[in-house]
């Protein structure tokens, strides 16, 4: 089995944007987190994939966090240039822009063009599909194939205060939970031979079989420790294991508005110290479930079983 973790490198603006819109107007940089990551993917001998929001390839730092990202074994992945959470609603001009402008960053800084894409939210469909084909992306990683993340967005709701906030098509939770290239006409249906669909691989979130609770780790640290190695055992050995991380997941928000406004949140608002000792417990787990990978290699994978070239 091949396991990767992606990091989804959402700064501080974007939570800022959901739950606590009237607070400070900048905080912390949460790349001050792509450290403790790398160190704990080396620990475990992990390989992961990050996917940047282009508009932070403003600060040199953030650009050299994205060289030593790569340069230790790991992969950048496109996530939209200004993290939209309503990607489908835009227009296919603003939608290109979104997909240009974060490649061009990612490329500047890291030497190397992106040729994966997740969108915010995973609010994705066959057109933003269509558009990444078309520019040589070899992947996307946005499908949720399960009805728990929608459940988990509506207890969301409850605190969000973004009014654009999104969370993909909801016939997504029909997907295969492994990965597949989409048919021409439908996003969560297997394309068949000669249906015209464009060769791009989907990488959808993995779910626990039967039960598709998903492998995303604010819910399963939600869940606790135990559940979470319920889930874990209960996976069996599909080829794939992809679980999703953010950066908020290692970072220390004490002091910060931010950090008061999810601390009202039930079941959020967990210490520093728990977040870490999770992520190490999650790490270990996945690390010993199978063979590392990289997003990009795992669909490289499937590119190639499936006969595309």
């Amino acid at each position: 089995m091949k396991v990767c973790i992606s990091v989804d490198m959402d700064n501080y603006a974007e939570y800022s944007r959901l739950v606590d819109p009237s607070g400070d107007a900048a905080g912390p940089s949460f790349y001050d987190a792509v450290p403790r990551f790398l160190d704990l993917f080396d620990q475990f001998g992990l390989k992961a994939t990050f996917f940047m929001v282009g508009r932070d390839g403003d600060r040199a730092e953030h650009r050299r966090r994205l060289r030593d990202i790569v340069e230790r074994g790991h992969e950048v992945g496109n996530h939209s240039y200004t993290h939209p959470y309503n990607f489908r609603q835009l227009d296919r001009a603003q939608r290109e822009r979104e997909i240009v402008e974060a490649e061009k960053v990612i490329a500047d800084s890291t030497g190397s063009v992106p040729v994966g894409f997740r969108t915010p939210s995973g609010d994705v469909d066959l057109e933003t599909l269509g558009m990444l084909a078309e520019r040589g992306y070899e992947y996307d990683s946005s499908v949720f194939p399960t009805p728990f993340m929608w459940a988990f967005m509506l207890y969301g709701k409850l605190f969000v205060r973004e009014s654009n906030y999104q969370l993909g098509e909801w016939s997504a939770i029909f997907a295969p939970p492994r990965p597949y290239i989409p048919s021409a006409d439908r996003l969560h249906r297997e394309r068949t031979p000669g249906d015209g669909a464009p060769s791009i691989v989907e990488i959808p979130h993995s779910v626990v079989p039967g039960l598709r609770i998903p492998f995303y780790n604010t819910l399963l640290r939600l869940m606790g420790r135990r559940a979470f190695d319920l889930c874990i055992r209960a996976y069996g050995s599909p080829a794939v294991l992809s679980v999703i991380m953010h950066l908020i997941d290692l970072v220390d928000l004490r002091g910060t508005s931010l950090g008061r406004a999810i601390e009202s949140a039930p079941g959020l608002g967990i210490p520093f110290e728990r977040r870490e000792e999770f992520a190490r417990h999650m790490m270990g787990s996945v690390a010993a479930r199978g063979e590392p990978a990289t997003l990009r290699e795992i669909a490289c994978e499937h590119r190639r079983l499936a006969g595309v070239s």
